[in-house]
C-alpha cells in the first residue's frame, strides 16, 4: 500500500521491483483534475523512464508480467494507459 507522495516517489527512484500497486496508482493520479497533480505524476513517469533508458539498473515491473522494462515498452504503456494529455506531456519531457 503507498501511503503518501513521498513513499510512491522513493519507490519511483529506487525500486528495482516496480509492484503493480504502484503502476496502479500512477494511472489514477492521471484520472484527477488538477494540474498539479499533473505535473507531479509527469516527474514520476519521466524519473522511472530516465532510470529505463540508463540501463543501469534492471528495473522489473509487475504489470509487465515481471519482465525487465525497456524504453519502447515503457512509452507504449503510457501511451495506452494515460490520458492524451500526460501523453503529450510525457513526451515533450523525454525529447
Amino acid at each position: 500500500m503507498i501511503n503518501n507522495e513521498k513513499e510512491l516517489l522513493e519507490n519511483i527512484k529506487h525500486q528495482h521491483h516496480i509492484s503493480k500497486e504502484i503502476t496502479d496508482t500512477l494511472i489514477e493520479l492521471d484520472q484527477l483534475p488538477s494540474t498539479g497533480t499533473q505535473v507531479f505524476l509527469n516527474d514520476l513517469i519521466v524519473s522511472l523512464y530516465k532510470r529505463v533508458m540508463d540501463g543501469s539498473d534492471d528495473i522489473v515491473v509487475e504489470a509487465f508480467g515481471d519482465k525487465v522494462m525497456t524504453s519502447k515498452d515503457f512509452t507504449k504503456w503510457v501511451e495506452d494507459n494515460f490520458t492524451e494529455y500526460s501523453t503529450n506531456l510525457f513526451k515533450k519531457s523525454v525529447k
